[in-house]
């Protein structure tokens, strides 16, 4: 699997917590814009979709094991 930290545009500092979060899936659009999807909204209405970021707090975060750091 490739690490999160080599993938243009993803980031510890421009997604806060969703880095990290094993319920994020990044979204490219075709013009190269950088989106982070909370796959928690797919079942709770109380988390947005598309959050603003950073994510400093969030009551859902649940750390992915797999994120590799630097």
């Amino acid at each position: 699997m490739v690490s999160q930290d080599s993938a243009p545009g993803w980031s510890n500092e421009k997604a806060g917590l969703c880095f990290s979060c094993r319920f994020v899936r990044k979204v490219e659009s075709s013009r190269g814009s950088i989106f982070y999807l909370c796959r928690r909204s797919e079942e709770d209405p109380a988390y947005e979709r598309y959050p603003r970021l950073p994510v400093i707090q969030c009551s859902g975060f649940d750390s992915d094991p797999e994120i590799t750091r630097k």
